[in-house]
């Protein structure tokens, strides 16, 4: 944060979880680059908005094309997921619309919630700063950039926002937005040797005196376990479990956001009935 105030700024480099996460959801061309994007969107807003607890941001492309989800924990792990539509091919947001959805899990486990139209031409950065300016009332210059099928890929963006406390907000407002018009595409940067995230911040800030507030690691990840399936499964009613039991034959369930397998063997599922 500035430290008359005025600005904070909040940047992550995700170029490594996001290469997970297309590896995992076998994504490529610019629904890989969407995937990144959104997964940066995704952290970003959590370490913006909501440190503390879960968020996803979900687009959601119309007429049932789909949706790309990226979903981001605070304790530092994110996933996505790509759920296919009724198209062939994967939806393009720079061709169809879509909306994007912002949610973030209370301390109360209720669910807040936000959605705004994407722009046209699908740019998720707009969208972002749209959600950012109608739903939490705050000002905020963000770009999300990535490169996934390259020799060096890389992925990452930055928030700032403009403070209450700032004086002559105007005036400051439009000194950042002018700075920041050498920031807006940062695909190339992010490719550079100057491109983590305290040097963006570095960059960005140069001439203006600010204190640093807090870092944190983010990686790749994923909450499935055997025990979250066992718990999924004995939900079933007696008559589906036992179906699965005299089918004689272990079952295998898949985690679409990871792609890790696991195996419920006859005797896990004998054991569910035993227990309901």
């Amino acid at each position: 944060m500035t430290n008359d105030g005025a600005f904070r700024i909040v940047a992550a480099r995700t170029t490594d979880t996001a290469q997970a996460v297309i590896s995992a959801q076998e994504l490529s061309g610019l629904a890989a680059q969407d995937m990144a994007d959104l997964l940066t969107a995704a952290v970003l807003y959590r370490e913006t908005m909501a440190p503390s607890l879960r968020v996803q941001c979900i687009v959601r492309f119309d007429d049932n094309a789909g949706q790309l989800v990226a979903d981001s924990h605070p304790d530092g792990w994110t996933r996505g997921l790509f759920q296919k539509g009724s198209g062939e091919a994967p939806p393009d947001i720079r061709k169809t619309q879509a909306t994007l959805q912002m949610m973030r899990t209370l301390p109360n486990s209720e669910l807040q919630r936000g959605v705004v139209q994407l722009p046209e031409g699908g740019n998720l950065s707009e969208g972002f700063m749209r959600y950012m300016q109608l739903s939490e009332q705050i000002v905020s210059m963000i770009s999300l950039g990535s490169v996934v099928e390259a020799q060096q890929p890389a992925a990452g963006g930055y928030v700032v926002q403009l403070l209450p406390e700032a004086v002559e907000a105007e005036a400051a407002m439009e000194t950042m937005t002018e700075r920041l018009g050498n920031f807006v595409e940062i695909r190339d940067r992010l490719q550079g040797s100057d491109s983590s995230p305290s040097q963006l911040v570095e960059q960005i800030f140069e001439g203006m005196p600010f204190t640093w507030l807090h870092s944190s690691d983010i990686r790749f990840g994923c909450h499935c376990s055997q025990v979250r399936v066992m718990t999924t499964l004995s939900v079933l009613n007696r008559t589906d479990i036992q179906e699965l039991v005299d089918e004689g034959e272990p079952l295998s369930v898949g985690c679409d956001y990871c792609g890790t397998s696991y195996t419920v063997e006859i005797a896990q599922l004998q054991g569910l009935l035993s227990a309901s």
